[in-house]
């Protein structure tokens, strides 16, 4: 997988496994997918913050040039870190393909 196609039945079935487990293991092809989610361009990326250590997560997004203040999403803050998690893959599909993820 060199791309993702959004509205492929394997991207959903994908994101689909990494909503269950989003700590791992992962198969082969959720790995790749999460390498064309987690790597390359990173400024202006959503990432996740923690706003109250062991507690509150929120997301973020980085800003365009190394060294800027991360811009913090006041909307939503999630009490459980795997909650941010898919939150933070859902973003970031959505930045990386221009279209929603297909699974809510």
């Amino acid at each position: 997988m060199l791309k993702i196609d959004p509205g492929s039945a394997e991207s959903a079935a994908l994101a689909r496994q990494f909503k269950a487990a989003p700590f791992g293991p992962y198969s082969a092809d959720l790995q790749k997918m999460l390498q064309l989610l987690r790597w390359g361009f990173a400024r202006g990326r959503t990432i996740i913050v923690c706003t109250v250590p062991y507690k509150e997560w929120r997301l973020g997004r980085m800003g365009p040039v190394r060294g800027m203040k991360v811009e913090i999403d006041e909307s939503e803050a999630f009490t459980d870190y795997g909650s941010a998690v898919w939150a933070c893959f859902r973003a970031r599909f959505q930045e990386v393909t221009g279209q929603s993820c297909p699974i809510q």
